[in-house]
């Protein structure tokens, strides 16, 4: 994720709120630590940069339990570690919510928001520090299904690179993420995510050798499945399309291709570039 994706975030919850301070940060999966890397409506340089490990402080028991986490008076709450009273201190907070960065069950990090002075904050403003924490999980989730894809492209570019091509079943695993990936860009809507997806996309297929026709998006989601094996009323399923209209995309793209059959048309679409 982007650092300007998390500074948005915040900002935009400070805006529809009257929270004192927003901060948070996140980290990698399997990971008991992570780094506040952002911070808006500080007076001092106290809270950037300091590492919030599982249990410790707020943040650490919410990442620890991932759930959220409350305290009226930070400084004075005895159910709190004192390991970071120096920065609390530091910015005068005192009400401070830590909501966890969720994703798959796992705390990925937190976002705070904050008072300077005590008392519990509101249902509205909690409301707005859990949303920007799901927003941010989103776009987390997003780049962990990018990396995923990279990594199976990079692999396969690189053992293209040391010998004379990948092995049946490597290539099937690139085949396979570039359906996975096709399906799971449709639940997408970030401009900079598409962006991304899209570039990942062009690796696994960027073009064969041959000028063919133009495809459909969903004529290339269709024959992406119908690459790994899948039947139509699995397509279908994978897709959320009816089972006829899995057959007149397939139809249609086998027209277009010029192609007698199933594995008539994957490799027509392979040698065009439509597929990896």
């Amino acid at each position: 994720m982007k650092g300007t994706g998390i500074a948005h975030t915040l900002n935009g919850v400070r805006e529809h709120t009257h929270l004192d301070v927003l901060f948070g940060g996140y980290t990698a999966p399997d990971t008991d630590r992570f780094t506040i890397t952002h911070a808006v409506g500080v007076r001092t340089a106290e809270l950037k940069g300091l590492v919030i490990r599982s249990g410790a402080g707020l943040g650490g028991l919410a990442l620890a339990q991932a759930t959220p986490a409350f305290a009226n008076d930070y400084l004075h709450d005895p159910s709190i570690s004192r390991d970071y009273d120096r920065a609390v201190a530091a910015e005068e907070l005192r009400a401070v919510a830590a909501l966890p960065i969720v994703i798959e069950g796992e705390a990925r990090g937190i976002v705070y928001g904050a008072h300077r002075h005590a008392g519990p904050l509101s249902e509205p403003e909690v409301e707005s520090i859990a949303e920007a924490a799901d927003t941010i999980a989103f776009r987390l989730a997003v780049d962990d299904a990018v990396t995923k894809q990279t990594t199976a492209v990079e692999t396969a570019e690189y053992l293209r690179s040391v010998r004379s091509a990948p092995s049946d079943r490597e290539w099937e695993q690139v085949r396979a993420a570039f359906a996975e990936l096709r399906e799971f860009a449709r639940t997408v809507e970030d401009p900079t995510a598409q962006a991304e997806l899209h570039g990942i996309l062009t690796k696994l297929a960027p073009g064969g050798t041959e000028e063919g026709p133009a495809l459909s998006a969903r004529e290339v989601d269709v024959l992406a499945l119908v690459a790994i094996g899948l039947t139509n009323r699995e397509i279908g399923e994978r897709l959320f399309l009816e089972l006829e209209t899995v057959k007149s995309y397939l139809r249609a793209a086998m027209r277009k291709l010029g192609a007698h059959n199933r594995v008539e048309s994957v490799a027509l679409a392979r040698r065009y570039g439509q597929l990896p």
